[in-house]
């Protein structure tokens, strides 16, 4: 063969081998895994419940209990914090003082404050504007006792239970129970 045949060939061979490599598909980008959110464990909860404490300069004697659930569906579990001494401060005859607490990744920022509740509440399955409503029960005054869906309204939930509207028990099997 000689060198022009040669030269002609490689060519023809370099040409269809590049064609060959343009026609094949991209490599697919890799991406990281979306980070999972960290939910904060309940000593971040309790420093942030005596931080609240401090500030509103509460008695040191305030004693509490806490549930700890996803409200807002962010994978993170949020905190419901109902203070029941000492009473005459955060409870009345109508019921006591409840706080809800957004979690983030390291800390729990409050939503707001809630009162009067009383015991047992419920979470709902249902959610109104991204969060799981609160069915609480409001009795104990001179109108009928009464079942009422407490509704997240984008901001924060009511804060008392007491001119909602009636809500139908049936939703009690729907949700969860705390502060039995």
């Amino acid at each position: 063969m000689n060198k022009i045949t040669r030269f002609f060939l490689s060519s023809l061979a370099i040409l269809t081998l590049a064609g060959c490599a343009s026609t094949q598909e991209e490599p697919e980008l890799l991406l990281p895994f979306p980070q999972a959110s960290a939910d904060p464990g309940n000593e971040v909860l309790t420093s942030a419940i005596k931080e609240f404490l401090a500030e509103t300069d509460a008695p040191n004697s305030s004693h509490y209990e806490f549930s700890r659930m996803d409200l807002d569906n962010d994978g993170r579990r949020d905190a419901l914090i109902l203070f029941n001494n000492p009473y005459g401060y955060w409870c009345g005859q109508h019921g006591c003082t409840m706080l809800v607490m957004r979690a983030h990744n390291d800390s729990f920022q409050l939503v707001n404050a809630v009162q009067p509740i009383r015991t047992p509440l419920y979470i709902s399955d249902n959610n109104t504007n991204g969060w799981k409503d609160l069915i609480v029960r409001v009795s104990g005054r001179q109108q009928d006792s009464k079942d009422v869906a407490m509704r997240f309204d984008g901001r924060k939930y009511p804060s008392s239970p007491d001119n909602l509207p009636p809500h139908e028990r049936l939703a009690f099997n729907e949700g969860v129970r705390v502060f039995p």
